[in-house]
């Protein structure tokens, strides 16, 4: 655990100090910048992408998204739409993808073009190695829900919830409040992940934000007395375990994953505790990006209700308001919760420190 927390560490000295080698690229005989391409606007915009794609004919894609449940089907029916471009991808946590593209940048190797996590474009941002750029379907998109200075666009909703095991906890003693997670019963019944994007952190910044400084930090402590198991595992993964009858109980996980797993027969539910942490899915384009009328076509697309619907149609929450869920429950007013508290990247990465020292302090012995 310790050498989990002095990676993140470092990976924040890299952020904060990170010097961008190299400049934006530039081709020869006066070829378009990657910044020219990625703020292009006017009718031409989409005929001179598709010009530019076609010579570049591939990207390469650093994501969070769980490969078979989202990233494969993106990539077919991204490909689908234009057959002339291939798309790679490498899949990573947030840390690990951001990570990635800052120590590629900084051996001055320019290989990614797209960018995806909850906190790992505003990490790679802070780094100096994001770009800005347009995409007109950004304009769709309420404020909350982009960049302001135009780094990054969502592409889906998390919803952070209780998971449980059906067949090992009966409907009327599933928790439903943050209070009833303290039962003696629980005691070292529950588990959770060490993840700064949507682990622990993420549950200790929710508690503080809904409860405020002192009461939140006194409902920790009392927390921290049950025993929660750890694991460096994603959300997903502990929710299989769950799902094993490893644990009967997982905090923090994507509610959408439990509708999945049970959907194919596992013992899998959700249950919500207000108000409902929601960090979201971020996306945006490399700084030097070596295919970037490629990219800015994928951008485009996984933007757009067309690709919302992909997101919708593998029952991820797409984040477009005019694309509704597949199964509206999953959302606020879908009938299952109402309050929620949107975590804002930015505010992830500049919290994030404090909450994994109070994970830290609280939960790790």
């Amino acid at each position: 655990m310790k050498t989990s927390a002095a990676r993140l560490r470092l990976l924040m000295v890299f952020v904060l100090f990170a010097v961008v080698g190299g400049g934006t690229m530039a081709g020869a005989g006066g070829a378009p910048t990657v910044e020219e391409i990625a703020l292009m606007k006017g009718a031409e915009r989409q005929k001179i992408l598709e010009q530019g794609a076609r010579k570049e004919g591939n990207l390469l894609w650093y994501g969070t998204l769980i490969v078979d449940q989202l990233m494969r089907p993106v990539k077919a029916a991204f490909e689908k739409e234009y057959p002339f471009i291939q798309v790679e991808f490498f899949r990573g946590n947030s840390e690990r993808v951001a990570q990635k593209v800052i120590e590629e940048y900084q051996a001055r190797r320019r290989d990614v073009d797209v960018v995806d996590g909850t906190v790992s474009p505003a990490m790679v941002k802070k780094a100096g190695f994001m770009q800005r750029f347009f995409s007109p379907y950004l304009a769709e998109y309420p404020p909350e829900l982009k960049d302001p200075q135009g780094y990054w666009g969502v592409t889906n909703l998390y919803f952070m919830t209780l998971g449980y095991n059906t067949r090992m906890v009966k409907p009327a003693d599933v928790p439903k409040s943050w209070d009833d997670l303290l039962h003696p019963k629980w005691k070292g019944q529950i588990v959770w992940s060490t993840s700064r994007g949507s682990g622990a952190p993420v549950f200790i910044g929710n508690i503080l934000a809904a409860m405020g400084r002192e009461a939140g930090m006194g409902y920790l402590e009392k927390l921290a007395k049950q025993g929660i198991a750890k694991s460096t595992a994603s959300a997903r993964a502990l929710l299989d375990l769950v799902i094993a009858g490893e644990y009967p109980l997982v905090l923090n996980i994507f509610n959408h994953h439990a509708v999945i797993s049970k959907k194919a027969g596992a013992p899998s539910e959700w249950q919500p505790m207000e108000p409902v942490a929601s960090p979201f899915n971020t996306i945006g384009l490399a700084k030097d990006s070596p295919h970037p009328h490629a990219a800015m076509l994928f951008l485009d697309f996984v933007l757009s209700k067309k690709g919302q619907a992909v997101f919708r149609d593998v029952n991820y929450l797409p984040a477009h308001p005019e694309v509704s869920a597949k199964e509206p429950e999953l959302k606020p007013g879908g009938g299952r919760f109402k309050k929620v508290n949107y975590l804002n990247p930015e505010q992830q990465f500049e919290k994030g420190n404090e909450w994994i020292d109070l994970f830290q302090q609280l939960f790790v012995k």
